[in-house]
């Protein structure tokens, strides 16, 4: 299977000499077949809120990348929600379009945790270093007397770290050393002290400038010892030994500039070369993009730049390998061309603060490129804004590729001030980057490769009761039918053992396979032959455990807005108990609207991403054009905006921006010949999706045509009698409530808390659809507002808008 075909990257290769010979051509083939074949994703997520309270739904939208593009690897995400004691107390699968996912995690009501945690991960990503899996801590907020725990704390711990440039201290070279202090939670301190000698005398001072993190410049002297003395912030004197420095070496140090990465190579002057000649190597996401031979005989220091005119945002390692291919020396460094986002405009034209006032909402991508995006409205006072917190850019091009916790990471990107651009470069020095180990790739030892990519739903089933003979050149025919109604005819191939595969589904909750083997008119051999079919997803969650993870740090609300929110998490806490407790009603008065034949169209045959999606919806019994239609497909030309169909027949032809829609027939991939040989009589309904359309292989980039025959027109007798198995498919995906107050509904007499007044995880805009308009009424109590839209683009490109209305 080839897994790359997923990024385009302008590399540019620098060569000092022109001829490099077999090492250096080891380098450039190991990382050459690290990228094609073992491309690494990493992940995303928005979240509608900070914070929650027990009972509570997390609605998230899930972004995966694969360098500076969307996969195109993965087609499934998994989804957990784990409590401290590393329990799963919600797990969900879903399935990935234009890269993204969306999941809702239901937090139980008898939660007494305040921190759970978010996992999520491809199967793909399972082949590689789990430190890479996304986890984050979510604060619960808790009654005082319901927070767990009890006694006093535990004395706090304190940690001062030291990380030379290049990796080492060498004796006689100047080196600048980075330092990081925090807690035993992972937070930051402030630190001050001293660097002194084994006599004790002082040699340089130290004191941090960002989060902990600061800088202090050591020339180590031969045969001396060095440690730090420093007080934490108990006032208690500590001491941490300095790394040993080695007696000769070659260092390295690097300096970002606007002009490219300037990069510094020392030796100790006036003793013996260790290396005449080193090479340095720059690489990003997998692909080379410098390479240099530097020449030690003729000067203890070299300089030169590595530019950076075409390389993406995002980390650069840059090492130093000797002429043998040991690596010597690193550093990583962070490239920001301001290359990596795309503008959304945010405007409310509509605004009202009032008690369930209308609003409208209006998102403008001036781009024609197709966006996936993503939307979150809540109540500001109780989802505050938080100091650096994650977003999209910090969440793609830094916290994925760096092992280790980044704290309040949203700082880097937020101004692109020298000060900022120093801060970031202090994260540099003082976290690992660790996607692959030279020596590893060098050695030729490559991660085991155990997970496939999923694609979507895979069921693999497995006859026995069947002799070999009775197995040879055997096929299935299946009719998969799904809860709720639609069908599909299929051809399963079945192989000498008995075994055979289905992939490509998306569907809910779980479908039936009735089968047959083919030319067996009587059944002898379909009676005799036990057919097991399971789902191929992950079994289940992989071990988790919260040791060493930092707990969140979310802004104290005020008290107020503290009282707010846990006042209204107690009544959704009373609300959904009062729901469960209501078994019958004696006598119950609804006045509702009438429903349209389209809404009772829609809930009598459409199920699962077919039911309630942005589409164009055709009633055929209503339609005089449909009486004098040819084919389905005829009878859709010029209905639908931008749908281009041409031709006559099975050699008919469709378009839509740019690619070719998925054809449905009853809720089951089809294909022209079988949608147009359907008489238009048998024809109930037809729904047009508009791009992308999540239930279609490849998530539907050009939208999708589903055909509903008139109940008793298909095929159910041909399933009476036959033998079936059941295929789970996705879990329903829960839908997010955002009341219609122009339209009368029995729950608007409740109150109004809502928390999160609205929440939309799939927007897609393309050259054609680039406005869109959301309509969202106000609850009870909000007097602000905060949106937040985050998105990518079919180039990989990222974006960001936030808005506080008041």
């Amino acid at each position: 299977m080839k897994l790359l075909n997923y990024r385009t990257l302008l590399v540019v290769i620098i060569t000092v000499l022109n001829s490099w010979g077999v090492n250096a051509q080891i380098i450039d083939s190991a990382l050459l077949k690290l990228d094609a074949e073992y491309p690494q994703e990493k992940i995303y997520v928005q979240y509608d809120k900070g914070a929650y309270t027990p009972g509570e739904t997390i609605w998230l939208k899930a972004y995966i990348m694969v360098g500076s593009t969307i996969t195109t690897i993965s087609n499934n995400l998994y989804t957990e929600l784990i409590d401290g004691s590393g329990k799963v107390l919600d797990r969900r699968i879903s399935p990935i379009a234009i890269g993204g996912a969306a999941a809702a995690l239901y937090l139980p009501e008898t939660l007494k945790d305040s921190t759970v945690f978010i996992r999520a991960y491809t199967r793909w990503m399972l082949n590689f270093d789990s430190a890479f899996l996304y986890t984050k801590a979510i604060p619960i907020l808790q009654p005082a007397n319901k927070n767990t725990g009890t006694g006093k704390p535990a004395a706090a711990t304190y940690y001062l770290d030291f990380f030379p440039e290049g990796g080492d201290l060498i004796q006689g070279v100047s080196t600048r050393l980075a330092f990081k202090a925090n807690d035993q939670k992972g937070l930051p301190i402030p630190v001050t002290g001293d660097i002194l000698n084994s006599k004790g005398t002082k040699v340089a001072s130290f004191s941090s400038v960002h989060q902990g993190m600061g800088l202090v410049e050591l020339t180590p002297v031969a045969g001396e010892t060095y440690k730090a003395s420093w007080k934490d912030p108990s006032g208690k004197m500590q001491q941490k030994n300095l790394p040993a420095a080695k007696a000769k070496g070659v260092a390295l140090a690097v300096q970002n500039t606007l002009a490219g990465i300037q990069y510094n190579v020392k030796r100790k002057e006036g003793e013996a070369v260790p290396y005449e000649t080193v090479q340095v190597v720059a690489q990003t996401q997998q692909q080379m993009i410098y390479r240099a031979k530097v020449n030690l005989t003729k000067s203890a220091e070299v300089k030169a730049m590595i530019p950076i005119e075409h390389v993406p945002a995002g980390i650069v390692q840059v090492t130093l390998f000797t002429e043998d291919n040991k690596p010597i020396a690193e550093r990583i460094v962070f490239v920001n061309r301001q290359d990596y986002y795309f503008i959304t405009d945010l405007n409310v034209p509509l605004k009202g603060m009032k008690k369930r006032d209308r609003n409208v909402i209006q998102v403008d991508v001036p781009d024609e490129i197709q966006c996936n995006l993503s939307i979150s409205v809540t109540d500001a006072d109780i989802n505050p804004v938080q100091k650096g917190e994650e977003d999209i850019y910090s969440g793609l091009l830094l916290s994925p590729d760096i092992k280790g916790y980044i704290h309040q990471p949203g700082y880097y990107f937020s101004s692109e001030a020298d000060s900022v651009a120093q801060h970031l470069d202090l994260v540099m020095m003082t976290n690992g980057w660790r996607r692959f180990k030279w020596e590893d790739i060098l050695a030729g030892k490559f991660p085991e490769i155990r997970n496939k990519p999923e694609d979507y739903i895979t069921a693999n089933g497995k006859i026995t009761g069947l002799t070999k003979s009775e197995l040879v050149n055997q096929e299935l025919t299946g009719i998969l039918t799904l809860k709720g109604g639609g069908q599909q005819f299929i051809t399963i191939p079945v192989a000498s053992d008995g075994t055979f595969g289905i992939s490509g589904m998306v569907f809910y909750d779980t479908a039936k396979l009735y089968y047959q083997f083919n030319n067996d008119k009587n059944k002898l051999i379909t009676t005799k032959a036990l057919i097991d079919v399971k789902t191929a997803f992950l079994p289940g969650a992989i071990p988790f455990s919260a040791a060493n993870k930092p707990i969140p740090v979310f802004t104290k609300l005020d008290p107020a807005a503290l009282q707010k929110s846990l006042m209204l998490g107690e009544k959704n806490l009373a609300a959904a108990e009062a729901a469960r407790k209501v078994k019958t009603l004696e006598t119950v008065t609804v006045t509702a609207k009438v429903k349209s034949k389209a809404e009772k169209m829609n809930e009598e045959y459409t199920s699962g991403l077919f039911r309630g999606q942005n589409d164009y919806t055709f009633i055929t019994e209503d339609d005089i054009s449909a009486n004098g239609a040819m084919t389905v497909l005829n009878y859709l030309q010029g209905k639908v905006a931008g749908l281009q169909i041409t031709g006559m027949g099975t050699n008919i032809s469709m378009n839509w921006r740019g690619g070719t829609p998925s054809l449905f027939l009853n809720e089951m991939i089809s294909d022209i010949s079988m949608v147009q040989n359907i008489p238009m009589t048998d024809v109930a309904m037809v729904k047009v999706f508009r791009p992308p359309f999540l239930g279609a292989p490849g998530g539907g980039s050009a939208g999708a045509i589903a055909v509903y025959t008139k109940k008793g027109a298909a095929a159910n007798e041909n399933i009476k009698g036959l033998n079936f198995a059941n295929i789970p498919g996705y879990v329903p995906q829960k839908e997010f409530y955002s009341p219609d107050y122009m339209r009368y509904e029995q729950r608007h007499d409740q109150e109004d808390i809502r928390s999160t007044l609205f929440w939309n995880p799939f927007i897609i805009t393309d050259k054609d659809n680039r406005r869109i308009l959301f309509t969202v009424y106000n609850n009870d109590s909000a007097k602000r507002w905060r949106i937040i839209v985050e998105g990518v683009n079919a180039e990989g490109k990222l974006t960001r808008m936030e808005r506080i209305v008041e």
